[in-house]
């Protein structure tokens, strides 16, 4: 053993907990069914889950997948995410979502977790799966993510992990891990820098990966490209920033 705890060093097979990068995590699986026919980007949400609202009912028919996954639903920013941390589950914390006031639909952008994870919940529904257990059949699989899951439980098993740490009296010490389970979709992902670069080799090759077709490129290219304006230029020179679905898309040279 070495002092210190120098035998605890981070390596390229720790798992982290990847917090919001779950949402472009994500976003393949839901491209991925897109492609298979399973859904589309266009596919209302209450279509697959009916008991599904927002506060006008308007909206609550038109809202899809894709509006979900852009954070362009009008609903308000984080919207649910302190109903999680008085103990909610997702399904509570999912129907609570019909009490939020909503901006103008389709024309706001807000990030919100649990508006992700409801239209996640519905490309789920369709599928006839729980998300935990779509993501580690059409993504976490094929790419040889082995230490990669939407699970918290399974991130507390991995023995090689990495947890938060915040600093006290001067120094840094491990703090509390959040067990971000009922928002799993925008949040519970692990993963590690190895299962990460396989996944980023997926993108760069067009869905594909060793050869094999994971994701059709048709379904993901939505995905990563802009579908909405996130944060718009306050002066000439700036750059306006854009969501697609899932992903932060901009231009930075």
């Amino acid at each position: 053993e070495l002092p210190d705890g120098e035998d605890n060093r981070v390596d390229s097979d720790t798992v982290f907990q990847l917090a919001s990068l779950s949402n472009p995590l994500g976003a393949p699986v839901v491209a991925h069914q897109v492609g298979e026919g399973a859904v589309s980007w266009d596919t209302p949400v209450v279509s697959e889950l009916p008991w599904f609202a927002l506060s006008d009912s308007t909206v609550t028919q038109m809202v899809t997948v894709g509006d979900m996954y852009s954070h362009r639903s009008g609903l308000p920013d984080h919207a649910g995410d302190l109903l999680e941390d008085l103990g909610y589950d997702r399904r509570l914390v999912l129907e609570k979502l019909r009490e939020f006031p909503l901006d103008p639909f389709r024309v706001s952008y807000a990030y919100t977790n649990f508006g992700l994870t409801a239209g996640a919940e519905a490309v789920a529904a369709a599928a006839g799966e729980s998300w935990e257990d779509l993501t580690q059949r059409v993504l976490y699989d094929p790419l040889g993510m082995s230490s990669t899951s939407s699970r918290f439980d399974d991130f507390m098993r991995r023995p090689n992990r990495a947890v938060g740490h915040i600093r006290i009296d001067g120094e840094y010490k491990p703090g509390n891990v959040r067990d971000p389970q009922p928002q799993a979709p925008a949040g519970a992902v692990s993963s590690s820098v190895n299962d990460m670069t396989n996944w980023m080799t997926m993108l760069l090759d067009k869905g594909s990966y060793r050869g094999e077709q994971v994701v059709d490129s048709k379904a993901l290219l939505p995905a990563l490209t802009p579908q909405i304006v996130s944060s718009p230029a306050s002066e000439p020179a700036m750059r306006t920033g854009f969501y697609g679905f899932g992903f932060n898309v901009g231009t930075t040279a």
